[in-house]
């Protein structure tokens, strides 16, 4: 009887031993990130999720750690903690409510070019020391590295996992003047920096604006409009009305704006409001039922219903009439060699934001309807391509972003004769779509960026205008981005890829859209950008767009 007590408390004293922390084999460990709290004199929403993000992929162990679910976390957070501080007593009460195993929390503080990370990993149950992480450095490009450094030694310390994980030292870059609050005159928006590619830069023939391999001649100038208290996420170009003259379309999330540029003043032609639940995706100008004015191709998103209900606006006695409306269409214009604008559609699915073939759209029994499929390798989605005399051999071939935001040059039938080895293009404009990995949590697919090829020059060498939008680390997280600065460059086959002829000085903030059309209606193209300097991603911070413009000095023919 003795016997039998004595091997029964020695078997109680194994399997706490075993279980120490109250985790059976075969049950993972539950972990709780509650969002950082960012002090900062700028919006800095993204990276605060992006931690989170970054954090829930590096913790996360099949059948050994699970992340509790954002949302529920957050859920607690406001109950318990509200918007009071966070500390290791208040961090036990939410882990204790989740019914997790441990909880992981910190700050980010901003103050000039001086960042500080303090974070602490706690056990709610106190059986394993407090793992922490308190670092100061100058500039951003520390926080990741450090963040990554931090998950290493959780994995190692607390759960036993040891990773390869390396801290890269951050590379150098030139130091950058801090994001201006308001944009007063045009040279405010300009970059004071040149960044040179083998050798002294000198600025392009087209315009003192663009940085160039080659001499200098006279050229154009710079122009931007008033701010517009929105997050401009597309625009266009085209003759709404039929007068010969060009006016620009624009868009926020439900509103689409129509200016005129005359004599240099932004004069409002029209603003049109949408719907509460509309999320538009993108806009298109061209005239493709042959009437003579352009018409206005809105892509839109019914964000309550997860339908397209894309629609078009024609402008008929003196205002703008819906001529098609509740489309499943994703639409796109772009410029075919000896044919000119093709307005281009893709369908949505159920459960893939894409669907099937691309085609060729056309005005026909009184609405647009395809007339026939693209021939477009699988896996490019509409908003990504577009096709041209690249090589400068006489062949078409197809130009397009990959998902990773690479360009590359593509043969009708996929095959690859070029990939880019830096980056291009770079949108925060996506669609929501199931995610593989977390089947609670919706993936996000990033737009590629418009893509021209022209001879704007008029040299008889096709040019490839494209966006280059700087993330910085933004590119490392799966469902955000920010861009801080960006660019405008032409790139030219040189026999082994794509090279650089010319880019823009560097612009203060992230372009959403560009064209390539007569803006100022003087006879002469301009390149037309949308730039968007406060996103207005929280309540305090206002978004803040503006149209700017680079005279083109084309030469004569």
């Amino acid at each position: 009887m003795i016997l039998r007590k004595v091997i029964r408390i020695f078997f109680i004293i194994f399997l706490l031993a075993v279980f120490q922390g109250g985790a059976w084999a075969g049950e993972p460990s539950r972990v709780a990130i509650i969002p950082f709290k960012m002090n900062a004199d700028r919006d800095l929403s993204f990276l605060r999720e992006g931690i989170v993000d970054m954090l829930t992929t590096r913790l996360s162990w099949e059948n050994k750690v699970v992340v509790i679910e954002r949302e529920v976390t957050e859920r607690i957070v406001g109950k318990i903690a509200g918007a009071g501080p966070m500390n290791e007593k208040v961090a036990r009460e939410i882990g204790t409510a989740l019914h997790a195993d441990y909880v992981l929390f910190g700050s980010l503080t901003v103050f000039g070019e001086s960042v500080s990370i303090d974070a602490k990993m706690m056990d709610v149950h106190g059986a394993k020391p407090v793992v922490t992480i308190f670092n100061q450095s100058r500039g951003m490009d520390n926080v990741i590295p450090k963040i990554n450094v931090f998950a290493s030694d959780i994995n190692e310390k607390v759960f036993g996992r040891v990773l390869t994980i390396r801290e890269e030292a951050p590379r150098q870059v030139a130091s950058r003047a801090p994001f201006p609050d308001i944009y007063a005159h045009p040279e405010k928006l300009l970059g004071e920096g040149i960044q040179e590619y083998g050798g002294m830069m000198e600025t392009s023939s087209l315009n003192p604006n663009f940085i160039a391999v080659g001499g200098r001649r006279d050229a154009g100038s710079f122009w931007k409009s008033r701010n517009f208290e929105e997050h401009i996420k597309g625009m266009s170009i085209g003759d709404i009305d039929g007068d010969g003259h060009q006016e620009v379309v624009f868009i926020s999330q439900n509103q689409i704006f129509v200016y005129r540029n005359v004599e240099r003043r932004f004069i409002k032609v029209k603003e049109i409001s949408g719907e509460p639940n509309d999320n538009f995706i993108g806009v298109d100008v061209a005239d493709i039922n042959g009437n003579g004015k352009a018409e206005i191709f809105v892509t839109n998103l019914n964000t309550l219903r997860d339908v397209l209900q894309s629609f078009v606006l024609e402008w008929e006695a003196g205002d703008f009439v819906t001529i098609s409306k509740g489309n499943n269409w994703y639409y796109r214009v772009i410029e075919l060699p000896m044919q000119g604008p093709v307005l281009l559609g893709q369908k949505r699915g159920l459960s893939d934001p894409f669907l099937g073939d691309i085609y060729e759209l056309g005005w026909r029994n009184g609405n647009y309807e395809g007339i026939h499929t693209m021939d477009i390798p699988r896996g490019v989605n509409v908003f990504a391509f577009t096709i041209g005399d690249v090589l400068d051999d006489g062949q078409e071939m197809i130009l397009a972003f990959d998902e990773n935001d690479y360009l590359q040059i593509l043969t009708r039938s996929g095959a690859r004769e070029w990939k880019s080895d830096e980056y291009y293009g770079g949108s925060v404009n996506y669609l929501e779509m199931a995610s593989e990995n977390e089947p609670s949590e919706k993936g996000r697919l990033f737009l590629a960026q418009r893509i021209f090829i022209k001879d704007l020059d008029r040299d008889g060498k096709k040019e490839v205008i494209v966006i280059k939008n700087h993330a910085g680390t933004s590119r490392l997280f799966k469902r955000y981005r920010q861009f801080s600065s960006s660019e405008i460059v032409s790139l030219s086959w040189n026999g082994l890829g794509l090279g650089l002829n010319w880019k823009t000085r560097k612009i203060h903030g992230y372009v959403s859209d560009f064209a390539i059309g007569d803006f100022d209606n003087d006879g002469q193209e301009e390149l037309v950008a949308a730039v968007v300097m406060e996103q207005g991603a929280s309540f305090v911070a206002k978004a803040k767009s503006t149209i700017i413009s680079y005279d083109l000095a084309i030469p004569k023919t």
